[in-house]
């Protein structure tokens, strides 16, 4: 152990090491007396700290201590890893900076009736509380009383065949001039939307380099749940993406997210939807899948499709084929 002056106003540093672990700060006294207790407090502290296991040295952690680290080890490499730390981050100003073994069952309660009483959705709720579990979980903590609340599958909103040729003609004939010249483009992302089920991010960021027109496949590397995936070109799809790529340029389609939703909106105003709030471009991904589902193509697929993590996601298409249901009737009346 050594404690020594440093500096013209005589302060006291100490330097010491413990199992590998070196400390070298000022003491903040100006005795050796005062400064040998700081000393001798901070060893014990670090000798304690080493005799615990990894668990309980985690159980140690304030919440936002917890969070920067999650997202070192595991969310920055991830492709949402940045909204995933926003998320949870939120959590310090809702919780506070606790140690994360103050988690409990209370402090979960609370949290969802703070939550509740801003009129917040269920889903925004369970993204809190998914994210406090992979918190816990992560640093082996107890996880167990953070359950998710049972949300509502609600409606799955599908476009008619009559809704996608207007909405498709409304963009369509917009003139190639001014403001709204790109909506044109548009319309033909919203064929491929359809025809493919993709999400908006996949067919944005889409490259020519992993569209094979010898095998009519389109190959999607990046996405939501990090599934690469390789989607079959319908008629439609195969003519408007080889029509686009006399263009010259390595994407189908020179658009954002902002550009694509603005011209949506504006067919649906002109369509009269605007109070239907479940008719947004997503809407394109549940028509796919609708349509493979009508079509008699079993879950499986329409799963391995759209890229769906487990078959349970996929499952809320199932009942929209009663087409099956009816055939287990008539087996009954044999």
């Amino acid at each position: 152990m050594a404690v020594y002056k440093r500096g013209a106003k005589g302060v006291f540093y100490m330097n010491f090491t413990v199992n590998g672990t070196r400390i070298f700060r000022s003491t903040g006294k100006f005795t050796k007396k005062e400064a040998k207790l700081v000393e001798a407090v901070e060893k014990r502290k670090l000798m304690e700290e080493a005799a615990l296991s990894p668990r309980e040295k985690a159980s140690r952690l304030r919440l936002s201590e917890a969070i920067q680290q999650v997202y070192d080890e595991r969310w920055k490499h991830n492709k949402d890893g940045e909204k995933s730390f926003r998320n949870a981050s939120r959590l310090v100003a809702l919780i506070g900076d606790i140690p994360i073994s103050r988690i409990d069952e209370d402090v979960v309660r609370k949290l969802v009736k703070s939550l509740e009483s801003t009129g917040v959705e269920v889903a925004t709720v369970n993204r809190y509380l998914a994210s406090l579990k992979t918190l816990l979980r992560h640093h082996r903590q107890l996880w167990d009383h953070v359950k998710l609340k049972k949300e509502r599958n609600g409606r799955i909103r599908v476009l008619t065949r009559g809704e996608e040729t207007k909405l498709v003609a409304l963009l369509r004939d917009m003139p190639s001039v001014g403001k709204r010249s790109y909506y044109p483009q548009v319309a033909e992302l919203v064929e491929l939307l359809v025809d493919t089920g993709c999400r908006l991010s996949e067919i944005l960021h889409l490259k020519y380099k992993d569209v094979n027109f010898d095998t009519n496949l389109i190959s999607i590397w990046i996405n939501k749940g990090d599934r690469p995936r390789s989607i079959p070109m319908t008629a439609r799809v195969r003519r408007i993406l080889l029509g686009r790529r006399e263009m010259n340029l390595d994407r189908p389609f020179a658009l954002n997210v902002y550009q694509a939703e603005r011209a949506w909106n504006y067919a649906r105003r002109q369509m009269g939807l605007e109070e239907d709030k479940e008719f947004v471009l997503h809407a394109l991904r549940h028509t796919c899948a609708t349509r493979l589902i009508d079509k008699g193509i079993d879950l499986y697929t329409v799963k391995e499709w759209l890229g769906h993590s487990t078959i349970q996601v996929t499952e809320k298409y199932a009942h929209l084929n009663p087409k099956k249901l009816a055939h287990a009737a008539s087996v009954l009346e044999l």
